[in-house]
């Protein structure tokens, strides 16, 4: 039997399609084979009384072959079976984190598990998203399945009652690292923030505007719109002025905010899978690097990846001049110059603004 991390090792090593939510459902799945914490999650979240189960047995990614009408197998993310004094239980679990439900996929799963019920199973289908994804109810959700729907972070809110468990306080710290543990109040530090975001957010466009911005339409044509920056913050977790440069290249520079209590100060140059000069590009972007040190390159991992070359410099770092957007659009200008380099350097990996 394979073990946990064995699995884990490799999921990692072969790309899928949801890399991150198949790596979330392998580190889960082995707590749920405590009788303590199977029956707890029950009771919580499918209104049940458990008082215990035995030959607790979880699997992941099981396939189950195509029934019915159905057009393609099934392969829900967790599958559990359980049995206690009132009988033989199975549950599916369906993990959602940026992506939403696939083709007739819970009507799918429906099915197979009135297959179960029917043989005297007591049957139960989860679906557990990071933003609120509600279900209708029809009439596949009335063949005696108990289905339920919660997001993630009221999963880690129910787990921390666990958090002494050693393997649960890791999980808990990896769900806390991907953002699932999103509060749902709001702190003093909060508050100040939204009376002072209209502020805030204008500092943010004066620093990218003005010298910046002129600069930045010599070297690399328009940036997007204004509206690409609010897009880029809520997706990407950064603010920044970004330009197409046609096959999937990007350049941007602006506020990338990380783990750390201030933010980064940035220039990159983004590319995008399928690019169609990629190892042109990758060549290029090494020979750069070499040149100019401060510069990072982050690679590939496959070739469904994106990767960039950057450059970074905390906020932090600015803080005890006398005018913090100067020094700040000083900085930028300078390392918009030396990417522009690189654009000199190789004219003929096609540079052609689009707007």
């Amino acid at each position: 039997m394979q073990s946990t991390f064995e699995k884990m090792y490799n999921l990692v090593k072969t790309y899928t399609f949801n890399p991150l939510e198949d790596y979330l459902t392998e580190v889960i799945a082995p707590i749920f084979s405590k009788e303590e914490i199977l029956t707890s999650f029950l009771n919580k979240f499918s209104n049940g009384h458990f008082e215990s189960a035995w030959n607790i047995r979880v699997n992941t990614q099981k396939t189950f072959y195509k029934i019915l009408d159905h057009d393609t197998d099934s392969r829900p993310d967790l599958v559990i079976t359980f049995e206690n004094e009132k009988g033989r239980h199975i549950i599916f679990f369906e993990n959602k984190l940026g992506t939403g439900e696939g083709t007739l996929q819970l009507k799918r799963y429906y099915d197979h598990l009135h297959s179960h019920n029917v043989k005297g199973y007591y049957t139960y289908l989860f679906y557990i998203t990071r933003k609120y994804d509600p279900k209708k109810k029809s009439g596949h959700f009335q063949k005696g399945t108990k289905f339920n729907q919660l997001q993630w972070f009221q999963f880690y809110n129910w787990l921390m009652t666990f958090k002494g468990d050693l393997y649960v306080n890791e999980v808990l710290k990896y769900m806390e690292v991907n953002e699932l543990n999103k509060s749902r109040k709001f702190t003093p530090t909060d508050i100040y923030a939204l009376q002072n975001l209209y502020k805030l957010q204008s500092m943010l466009d004066e620093t990218l505007n003005g010298k910046v911005k002129e600069i930045f339409i010599q070297l690399f044509g328009k940036p997007m719109q204004w509206s690409n920056r609010a897009n880029q913050l809520r997706t990407f977790n950064r603010y920044v002025s970004i330009s197409d440069q046609s096959d999937w290249k990007f350049i941007g520079c602006g506020f990338w905010f990380t783990e750390e209590e201030y933010p980064d100060i940035t220039v990159f140059l983004e590319i995008g899978p399928n690019c169609r000069r990629k190892d042109e590009l990758i060549k290029a972007i090494n020979t750069f690097c070499i040149e100019n040190e401060e510069w990072i390159f982050e690679s590939p991992e496959d070739e469904k990846d994106y990767f960039r070359v950057y450059l970074g410099k905390s906020l932090l770092s600015f803080l005890a001049e006398s005018d913090h957007i100067e020094s700040i659009q000083k900085y930028i200008i300078e390392k918009l110059h030396e990417i522009h380099r690189l654009k000199v350097q190789f004219p003929n990996l096609k540079w052609e603004e689009r707007v």
